[in-house]
């Protein structure tokens, strides 16, 4: 390939000199050297094609040398260049499509003969393609058909199996819009060079290919922008291509993925809209200040109940045959647990308890709510320290079923800023290797893939692992009878804690909710209230720490982790 584009190159390089041999033959007056690259510059912007650029240079340089032999003086020379130059384009254009030349109205995408204003020019023109690339699918169909591969309207009409009538009718609103595109350029919001950051959680049981997070990946902006812009109002495509200055072309295939997967809906109209919730930095943080307050305040109300579980749970002998690191990961996912779960139910005197059976199931398999976080570009959690401090990620459950010996393996884990799970994609192939691990299995015998054996030293830094002579497990294992028994404790002294801070936490909920936009039916209203009391187990907690009752002198990782198993 680089011998071929090497002898373009030359080609092109002896039609130069020959041209300008024959110009210095025929007038002495003019010498047209110096405008050979600027013409197939010019050319090149036209055509956007580099070898049709040659000839019609080329052809452009012969007819000057041409007439300048036959007495011709221009006053402008490069005008004058310049006129032949978009001569030849309309004849090369006439050829291409066959048709009869045809005026501005007709065919937009031809520019007036160029000036020395040349760069003017071909911002034009280039804006002429941008406006036909925002258009809409059924109205570019018909513009690039009949413009850029010269079919007829009749030939349009047959191929798409739509009437002619339809077929001019599309052409015509195709016309008005580039004219008026090109007239008031474009006006791009601020998603389009500033983009906000959008990132997916969900509640529920994710898809067989991790629904909905695969569907927006953290490097898909363009997936992220469209979702924020379609959140407030319902837009069409093209009202999307324009806010981000991409052609439509590229974001129809986005809005038809995002609403295969179920991310997106479309009005009657043909309009799209995000159909969960986006949370933006101001609504999750609307009532931190007063859950602060109230903890400061009301902290016995919080922990008492939790610290009387706390003890239970200490006599019990899955409990007491725990590593020390170990335990202290068990009592903090108990402690997660309960206030979570008792401030959930203080929300659902709000907004109603929707329990996991009323989630829909998915066309991916899954049974999921999605939900956003917005944020705006260049945010960086370290400088918003103190709210994540008290951020806490949901309990999330990663399954396997009949892996070796084990017929069931679960690993539980709420992230908090003690610890969490260093990548939640990999969290499932964790699970087997920590029974591995917990099993004394050799690496050697090991039924896990190298790429999770890299990970070891995150786990490590996370609280999961640590190492010894070799690595072992250092989170708590509990057989699944005795997990259920830990969730039988919590549901007791959540529902104790729940009836103590009743009073002083539901005035919160029925305050901080999150509006939605009018055409917004499928969120669940719990979803509006969930960030009302989302810090308060966390903050309940480090006031505890802070006291001396919990955790007391703990200088290591703390992920709120446990690993479940049941053997055949």
């Amino acid at each position: 390939m680089m011998e071929e584009m090497h002898s373009v190159e030359e080609v092109y390089s002896t039609e130069k000199v020959h041209s300008t041999e024959k110009v210095h033959s025929a007038e002495e007056n003019y010498d047209l050297s110096e405008y050979v690259d600027r013409l197939y510059s010019a050319a090149v912007k036209k055509t956007r094609d580099s070898q049709t650029a040659e000839d019609i240079a080329q052809e452009t340089l012969l007819a000057a040398i041409s007439q300048l032999s036959r007495g011709k003086k221009p006053d402008n020379l490069w005008a004058w260049l310049l006129t032949i130059l978009s001569n030849k384009y309309c004849d090369w254009l006439r050829e291409k499509y066959n048709r009869p030349q045809v005026s501005f109205e007709e065919y937009p995408f031809e520019i007036a003969e160029e000036s020395e204003e040349e760069e003017d020019s071909a911002e034009k023109l280039e804006a002429i393609r941008r406006e036909l690339g925002y258009l809409a699918r059924i109205h570019r169909e018909v513009m690039i058909r009949f413009y850029m591969h010269g079919h007829t309207a009749e030939r349009i009409a047959g191929e798409l199996r739509i009437p002619l009538g339809t077929v001019k009718s599309r052409l015509n609103i195709g016309r008005q819009h580039i004219r008026k595109g090109v007239a008031d350029m474009e006006n791009y919001t601020k998603q389009s060079y500033e983009p906000d950051i959008l990132c997916i959680a969900c509640a529920g049981g994710e898809g067989l290919h991790h629904e909905p997070f695969s569907l927006v990946p953290d490097s898909d902006k363009l997936a992220q922008s469209i979702l924020l812009l379609a959140w407030p109002r319902p837009l069409t495509e093209t009202e999307l291509a324009k806010a981000l200055g991409v052609p439509a072309a590229f974001v129809e295939p986005v809005v038809e993925k995002l609403s295969r997967g179920e991310l997106m809906k479309r009005t009657e109209g043909g309009k799209v809209y995000t159909d969960f919730i986006i949370y933006t930095d101001r609504e999750r943080k609307a009532t931190f200040e007063r859950q602060l307050a109230i903890v400061e305040k009301h902290f016995r109300l919080f922990w008492e109940e939790a610290e009387r579980g706390l003890k239970e749970l200490r006599e019990t002998p899955w409990y007491q045959r725990q590593t020390e690191h170990a335990r202290t990961k068990l009592e903090l996912h108990f402690c997660v647990k309960i206030l979570m779960n008792a401030q959930i139910l203080v929300r659902d005197e709000v907004t109603g308890a929707m329990p996991y059976s009323e989630y829909p199931y998915r066309k991916d398999g899954g049974r999921w709510i999605a939900m956003g976080m917005q944020y705006p570009a260049g945010y960086r959690r370290e400088d918003d320290a103190e709210f994540w401090k008290y951020g806490i990620n949901g309990e999330a459950g990663f399954v396997q079923k009949n892996f070796r010996d084990a017929r069931y393996l679960e690993m539980r884990d709420y992230g908090t800023s003690f610890g969490r799970c260093p990548d939640y994609e990999q969290a499932y192939y964790y699970v087997k290797w920590f029974y591995e691990l917990w099993e004394e299995v050799s690496a050697e015998e090991s039924a896990v893939g190298f790429r999770v054996l890299q990970d070891a030293d995150s786990l490590i830094e996370q609280g999961f692992l640590r190492r010894e002579d070799t690595l072992k497990l250092d989170i708590p294992v509990l057989v699944r009878a005795e997990y259920q028994e830990e969730c039988s404790l919590v549901s007791e002294y959540a529902g104790k804690t729940a009836s103590r801070i009743r009073d002083v936490l539901l005035p919160v909920f029925e305050s901080g909710y999150v509006s939605l936009p009018s055409h917004l039916k499928s969120v669940p209203k719990w979803q509006q209230y969930m960030f009302c009391g989302d810090s308060v187990p966390m903050m309940v907690i480090y006031k505890a720490r802070e006291k001396g009752l919990f955790m007391n002198g703990v200088d290591y990782p703390v992920p709120a982790s446990l690993l479940i198993y049941e053997k055949e």
